[in-house]
């Protein structure tokens, strides 16, 4: 497998985005090569697909089957239903993702859902988190709708605020 398909910058075609063919990730000695199942977008990734370079990769969130697990022994062994995160590029048949940045997909989790989590879930706890102790305070999510929102307010409930 010496190339993969991916979703590629191309500044000549309406969209600037197209399927191509690039090279096949080649994992880092921590990384882990996971077969991508699903992905999410988010509004920054897609923003700056419309202003980044010919041949820049998109994509930050993904879930997939861990195809070729890290050389160096950390993170899950092949076949493990996963999520994770990379700075671009998992718009992709496969990628190459740190083990760090890896977890395991729970049985009642689908890979669809698994994809959603770690860019909009991540902003919504780190956000959470600057408002400190949650238990009986009332919240405030202003932008709701959108998955950071949701999150933010699935958050606050489990962390007992009013």
């Amino acid at each position: 497998m010496s190339t993969i398909r991916a979703i590629v910058v191309c500044p000549a075609i309406e969209g600037r985005l197209k399927i191509d063919y690039v090279k096949s990730p080649r994992p880092a000695s921590s990384e882990a090569l996971v077969r991508v199942s699903a992905v999410s977008l988010n509004l920054g990734e897609v923003r700056t697909s419309m202003r980044a370079a010919a041949g820049w990769r998109p994509g930050w969130d993904l879930s997939g089957v861990i195809e070729q697990p890290a050389a160096d022994g950390s993170g899950p062994p092949i076949g493990t239903r996963v999520f994770g995160m990379v700075p671009s590029g998992s718009w992709a048949e496969f990628v190459a993702v740190p083990t760090s940045f890896l977890a395991e997909i729970s049985e009642n989790v689908t890979f669809a859902q698994a994809a959603a989590l770690p860019v909009a879930g991540l902003t919504a706890l780190y956000a959470l988190e600057r408002g400190g102790f949650l238990l009986n305070r009332n919240v405030l999510v202003t932008g709701a709708s959108g998955g950071v929102g949701h999150f933010a307010c699935q958050l606050a409930h489990q962390a007992g605020a009013a």
